[in-house]
Formats: C-alpha cells, structure tokens, sequence
C-alpha cells in the first residue's frame, strides 16, 4: 500500500510540473499536434473525422489520441490546446506512477525506484514532449501498462497493447514481447494479442482504405516524399528500388542519425544515463528489460522502413533507461564502497540528493527555452490568425506544414506535403526539386488563392526563382529573433 501512495505521489508530481511548463507560456511546441487538433475539433463539431471539412481523410498517425481530444472537446467545451496540454500531463504523470510500480514489483529496492521516477519527473525532455499536444503521454501511459501486465495480467496486457497500437502503429512491435513474456501455452497467448491489436487497428484501417485507396494513412509517404530528399539525398523512389545490401548501408545511416539525437537539445540530459545501462542490466528483471528490447527493435524498424527518427517516437521508452542505469551506479558505488571499508548508506543519500538537485537545476533552465521554443512555434499561429482576419472565408491555402495555421486560420488547406491526400505525390515525387509548372498546374487544379512558405522556403523559394511573375507577396509574419519568418503570398 505504502509503494502506491509513492507511486500516485511521484505520478502526481510529474503531472504538476507539465502543467506548470505548460502554463508559462501559450501554444504547443510541435505544429504536427495542432494537425489533431483540428481533426478532434471537426469530429467534436459532428463534421466527421475530416482535416477540411466535407472531406474523409486519414492525416493522422493516431486515432486513439484524436478519439479522445474529441471527445474531451464535446463533453467540456473547453479550447483544444489546452485539453492537449491537461490529458499529455496526467498521461505523462499516469506513466511515470506505473513506472515506479513496476520497478519495485519486479524486485528493485523501493528507493531505486522512486528515485527512477523522480528523475524522470524531473527531466526537461520528458515534460516538453508530454505537453507538446502530440500522442506521446497517451503512448507512454499505454506501453508502461503493457509493459507492467506482461507475464502477469493477460488480458489487461492485451488491451493496452491494442490499444498503443491505435495510438502509433509501431506498438504493434509490443506483441512478440508480451507472448515472449507470457507463461503458459503461446499460442493461447499469440491469438489473444492477435485479436486485440485487430479489434483496435481494423475500424482504422478500414476508414483509411475507404477515405484514400490504402490501409494505411497517407502521412508515412507524404513524409518520405518531402523529407528524404533533404536529410539524406535519396528520392523515394530511389530508396524504394534500393537493393537489399543498399537498404542496410543506408539503414546504418538511419541509425547513426537515431543515436546522434542523444547529442541535440533536452536529450543531451539522458546521455549519462545511456552510459550506464549496460552496468545495470545484470540487476534488472527479464520484464524491465523489455523497454529496452522494445527501444532496440523500434530503432531497427524505423531505419529500415521510415528513417526520418524523430525523439518523440522513441520517447515513451527512454524514462524506462533510468532505472537500470540507477541500479548500474549504485552497483558502482557500493563497490567503491566497500573497497574503502565504509558503509553504503551515506554514499547512496548523498549520491541521491545530488541527482536530484541537478535535475531540479535542469528543470528550472530548461523553463526559459521552453518559453523561447512556442514563441518560435506561435509564429505559425500568428500567421493562421492574419490569414483568419486578412482573406475570405473561402480562401484556399496551400502550404507545408499544415498544423498551426491550418487550425487558427480556419479555411480549408492544400496540403502540398502529402499527408492529407495522394494526388499531390505525383508533383512532390522528388521532394523540394519538383518542377515548378507541375506544382502551379496543380495549385491551379485545387483553386489555390494563397501560399503559405517561410521565407525564400524550398516551395516558395523554388517558385519565385524560376516564375517570378506566379506570385505576389501579401504579408511577412514575423517572430522573435531568430525564429522562422513566413510569407503569404497570392497565387496569380
């Protein structure tokens, strides 16, 4: 009973501190979360699960995290960033209270635990990536519930696998895991996890299939189409005519730039922690051992099938690293310890202050860039809100990404990155390098009156190089120093 109010104190701590990064400044730190936003507020509206509205589309990577935006919207009323923001913070919180459980049921001291989740409640990268309006506190509280019924709960394990699988289709990577987990007979085991992954991910893929042509939404090849050009030189119809040995060079390259995002931002914290692992794993149960597994496999299938890593797909997993690299330096210590005649007690408390202290520290600074990254972020909005008060209700926008201002402008969007529809993927096939009459013989096609690029951005930048005359600029959105500035411009 005493190890739960610890676990229910730890998860409510790290809930309060998202909300008060999340109070210290207005707006969302990722523009792909303000793309869920406005599907959740269509569908709250009874519009149905539409990007514009009278248009099925399947722009989303996780339904489950749109299903529940809506309906918090239908039942309070209350603005989406904000519903975001409260349910990605007691996630996070949920997540971090069934962390520490998990660790202390599996045979970890009670200390080691706690501290585990204190750390983690602590840690800038956490909370910013909780509160960033995405999925990623739903998919931590998910795969920590699936990760803490393996081998023990059967069919709890089994919905929350089913159910992180709505959440991000990559979870389905969770199912080997859970029937090599399970004791008893696998393949009672196997058809159990089969048919709840199936029950949540068919209804999903059915409406992508009847909304565009595909069982699954268009966003992986949308992203692929525009983004592999640029990080790694490849169309993708080169990298899907790749060969076998090409496929796992390039995979290296993948992976090297996976592990080169521990270097960048708020991940830099956790590089420490990284380092220890491998001396704390000997300590750990089987169980604890599967984030980690989970970690490996979700590395190793993103840079073979979608090598654009972002943090945030891994995320979910990394507070699961704390632990075992806790039990690998206390290991460390005792020994030190012990070869110095002393007692483990007061190197522990004293080593276990410090941690903390300097996580706290980290908080507090990261509180300022965290402010400094909205504002950079709410340049988007403030272009959505002079598009709003600026162009027709009718206007037409055309513009890469759609998130922010395709929610604060409230006209309908032409989503020249591919993610809400096919029928620009022929135009965009090589990325920033497409043929300027292609794009504006398509903008033509979908009634275009507007384009919206950071300024001399790879569309604009392209278009206004090679058909000067095809555009005319109608305002520059300015934001803080050192931010994007966007251009609006009319299409003629």
């Amino acid at each position: 009973m005493r190890s739960d109010w610890w676990a229910a104190a730890i998860g409510a701590l790290a809930g309060a501190i998202a909300i008060g990064f999340a109070a210290s400044a207005s707006g969302l730190i990722d523009d792909d979360a303000y793309t869920f936003l406005r599907y959740a507020e269509h569908l709250a509206a009874g519009e149905g699960l539409a990007f514009n509205t009278g248009e099925p589309s399947a722009g989303i990577t996780s339904i489950l995290w749109v299903l529940l935006l809506a309906g918090a919207r239908w039942l309070t009323g209350a603005e989406l960033i904000l519903i975001a923001q409260a349910m990605g913070a007691l996630c996070f919180g949920a997540a971090l209270a069934l962390m520490v459980r998990t660790v202390e049921s599996n045979g970890q001291p009670p200390a080691l635990a706690r501290l585990a989740g204190i750390v983690a409640a602590l840690s800038p990268v956490f909370i910013c990536q909780a509160i960033s309006g995405m999925e990623v506190g739903l998919n931590m509280l998910l795969v920590a519930a699936a990760i803490a019924g393996m081998g023990r709960r059967l069919t709890a394990t089994t919905v929350a696998t089913g159910l992180a699988v709505a959440t991000r289709p990559d979870n389905v990577l969770l199912a080997p895991l859970v029937v090599l987990f399970q004791p008893g007979k696998r393949w009672r085991t196997s058809a159990a996890v089969a048919i709840g992954i199936a029950l949540c991910a068919l209804p999903w893929a059915a409406y992508c299939y009847d909304s565009g042509g595909t069982l699954l939404p268009p966003t992986r090849t949308g992203k692929l189409l525009v983004f592999l050009p640029g990080w790694y030189g490849v169309t993708l119809e080169q990298f899907s005519a790749m060969s076998w040995a090409e496929r796992a060079g390039f995979s290296a390259r993948a992976l090297y730039r996976a592990a080169m995002l521990f270097s960048e931002g708020q991940a830099r914290v956790l590089l420490p922690w990284l380092a220890l692992v491998p001396f704390g794993l000997s300590q750990m149960a089987p169980r604890l051992i599967a984030p980690l597994v989970l970690l490996l496999l979700s590395a190793v299938t993103y840079a073979i099938e979608f090598p654009l890593v972002k943090l945030r797909y891994f995320v979910h997993l990394l507070p699961w690293l704390i632990p075992v690299a806790l039990a690998g330096l206390f290991r460390v210590v005792d020994r030190r310890a012990r070869h110095s005649g002393g007692g483990r007690s007061r190197p522990r408390l004293a080593l276990w202050m410090a941690i903390v202290v300097l996580h706290l520290a980290l908080c507090v600074r990261a509180l300022p860039r965290y402010r400094n990254w909205v504002a950079c972020e709410g340049v988007k909005t403030a272009a959505g809100q002079w598009l709003a008060t600026h162009t027709a209700p009718s206007a037409r926008l055309a513009l890469e990404p759609i998130g922010a201002i395709g929610y604060h402008s409230r006209r309908y969007i032409i989503d020249i990155g591919g993610l809400l529809a096919a029928d620009v993927w022929p135009v965009i096939r090589r990325g920033p390098g497409f043929e300027p009459d292609e794009l504006l013989g398509y903008l033509r096609r979908r009634r275009a009156n507007y384009l919206v690029d950071t300024v001399d951005g790879p569309w604009a930048g392209r278009l206004l190089a090679t058909r000067p005359g095809a555009l005319q600029q109608q305002a520059t959105i300015n934001g803080p120093p050192g931010c994007a500035i966007l251009s609006v411009y009319s299409l003629e």
